[in-house]
């Protein structure tokens, strides 16, 4: 009898899903995504946004371009500075990704939020039964798409400057190079993260 009574336990504890496996799809939609924006890699991130507008392939470029040049800076001031010329940049793209993978999931039916503890809100959509990012632009006006442009001309221009600078040997140090780079994108301010 008690082994009929674990077995039927079982099978009841493994029907039916708990806030947990719920969520999971979601959150890994959303981990996905934003893996393929710290890459770099757009396409990678279009492909998991749920029916992307022009506005959002702008944001989702713009984002994904910012994010490989400001590695590629920080993988060429390490190279150059050993560990020192960690700029930040890596180590805060792993604090996201781990956010939202502990992040809490609200599902309802075809639409989900995730809650990555520090981090903007994530909205979510079930499109043919695969979990999608919704609008990464869903709230940018045309003066901000603009200043999307711009910032991400700002970001082009400086990771390069900066790059140059370290290898013509201007920039001397891992502090020089984050200095040069907050400098350049208008993040003056200590503790802005890079």
């Amino acid at each position: 009898m008690c082994t009929i009574s674990l077995a039927l336990a079982a099978l009841v504890a493994s029907s039916t899903s708990t806030p947990r496996n719920v969520s999971e799809g979601p959150r890994a939609a959303a981990r996905a995504y934003f893996e393929a924006i710290t890459r770099g890699d757009a396409d990678a991130a279009l492909a998991l946004v749920a029916n992307p507008t022009d506005a959002d392939r702008l944001a989702v470029r713009a984002s994904a371009a910012s994010q490989e040049g400001l590695r590629r800076v920080e993988d060429l001031a390490t190279s150059r500075f050993g560990e020192r010329g960690d700029l930040g940049i890596t180590a805060r793209q792993r604090r996201m990704l781990g956010a939202i993978g502990r992040a809490p999931v609200e599902v309802n039916g075809d639409r989900a939020v995730a809650h990555p503890e520090g981090e903007r809100p994530v909205q979510l959509r079930r499109v043919g039964g695969a979990w999608k990012v919704g609008s990464p632009a869903d709230r940018l006006t045309g003066p901000e798409r603009k200043a999307l442009e711009r910032a991400l001309q700002k970001t082009e221009e400086a990771t390069k400057d900066v790059a140059q600078r370290i290898r013509s040997g201007a920039v001397r140090s891992a502090e020089e190079a984050r200095d040069a780079l907050r400098k350049a994108l208008g993040h003056e301010k200590e503790g802005v993260p890079l």
